[in-house]
Order: C-alpha cells, then structure tokens, then sequence
C-alpha cells in the first residue's frame, strides 16, 4: 500500500537537514514511542547524512490489529538518508525499515525543497507498506497509514519547537 505524506517545517533546507542531522533531534522523536533498548546514529556522508534508530517494541505497544500476530518483542531498524544538497538546498533521500519478527516491510522516497522564499521547507515522503498476512494483511496497512497525519502533525510540532530553540 502507498501513500504520501507532507511535513513542512519553518525554516530554509539547510537549517531543516542540520536539525535532521543532529542525534539529539532524532532521540526526541523516538522517545515518544516508548521503544525498548533504543539507539540513535547519526553518520555524515560528504555533505550528506544517515541517521540509523533501532531497538525493539513489545507488543503492548503495537495497534491492536498488529499486535495479536505477535508473541514477543519486535526489533527494528529505520534508516533515513539524505544526499548532498542542490543549489537551493533541496535534497533527495529515502528511508528504509527492517524489522525482525513481524512480516513488515516499509519504505519510502524522500525530498526536501524550500518553499517560494525559502522561509519554511516542505519533506515530501512517498510510503510504501506491505503486511504479508493472510486476510489481514491489507486492513493492518490501512490503520498502520491511517495514522499518518497524527505522525505528520506531531513531527511538524516538534520541528517548529526544536527550529525556534
């Protein structure tokens, strides 16, 4: 299943990716998850960058529909990757997750552009989600993405918090 999704933060590119970048950013937006033995790395790639957060959730923290096809803890890796920047500061990126003991696979294209001005900055995520479970499958994908907006709303709030700082 596919999906887009927009984040717009209130600053230019360079300022958006700087924060993306910095390891502190990327622990808050983790810890609201309750994940268990998380970790954060942040690694520079020339002009570039990857941030890696892993760690496990128990099933108690999963939607319900996910979480009675899981017996115990399911361990994850996101990995969000930006290139160098353009001109204007646009970049491209992905992210990819892997997760173990859970049939999940998840991925996306990523961009950033500023917008007219160069004043705040739009991330256009293109998701793709895949549950390979038999009848099920499909409406575990559909609440899965039907949460996005939630997630869009809160990380847009917690960009225009740590961007103001």
């Amino acid at each position: 299943m596919k999906q887009r999704v927009t984040i717009t933060y209130p600053a230019g590119p360079d300022r958006v990716a700087a924060m993306l970048a910095d390891p502190a950013y990327q622990r808050g937006r983790i810890e609201r998850f309750q994940l268990e033995d998380a970790s954060v790395d942040v690694a520079a790639r020339g002009r570039g960058f990857v941030a890696t957060i892993s760690g496990s959730v128990s099933p108690s923290h999963l939607p319900a529909a996910a979480a009675r096809f899981v017996r115990s803890a399911v361990s994850f890796g996101l990995t969000e990757s930006w290139g160098e920047p353009a001109d204007d500061g646009s970049r491209s990126g992905s992210l990819d997750l892997a997760v173990k003991g859970a049939p999940v696979r998840a991925g996306a294209t990523t961009s950033m552009r500023p917008d007219a001005g160069g004043a705040s900055t739009r991330v256009v995520v293109d998701l793709e989600l895949s549950v390979s479970v038999p009848l099920v499958g499909r409406s575990v994908e559909e609440k899965a993405l039907a949460q996005a907006n939630r997630v869009v709303a809160d990380e847009e709030r917690r960009g225009a918090a740590w961007l103001r700082a």
